[in-house]
């Protein structure tokens, strides 16, 4: 299969996030191209390229999103018992305040 009818037809569950980038690029490329010869471009190129910013988008925002959450465990798993006493105190605290806010 051609990177031409990969892009016309690309399935974003069948691709990996490097070879959405890939295929990003060779669009922007050709988009470049029919503008050089001015040249229509066909309505397809932007929804497939909008379609794989989309999909690019998300899954960075996945991986980051990931990757905060297992730094955030790591630096949990990383708090000394005070530490975390400490922050039950402060919630517990701030928990009694608004249970005295609303008169319970």
């Amino acid at each position: 299969m051609s990177v031409l009818d990969q892009l016309k037809n690309f399935s974003a569950d069948r691709l990996d996030l490097d070879e959405l980038v890939a295929l990003a690029a060779f669009g922007r490329t050709l988009r470049s191209e029919y503008e050089t010869h001015q040249l229509e471009e066909p309505e397809w190129l932007d929804v497939q390229l909008k379609s794989l910013r989309r999909e690019i988008h998300t899954r960075n925002a996945d991986k980051l999103e990931a990757r905060r959450r297992e730094i955030a465990s790591r630096l949990e798993s990383l708090k000394t018992p005070a530490q975390k006493k400490a922050e039950l105190l402060k919630e517990k605290q701030a928990i009694d305040k608004q249970l005295q806010a609303i008169g319970a």
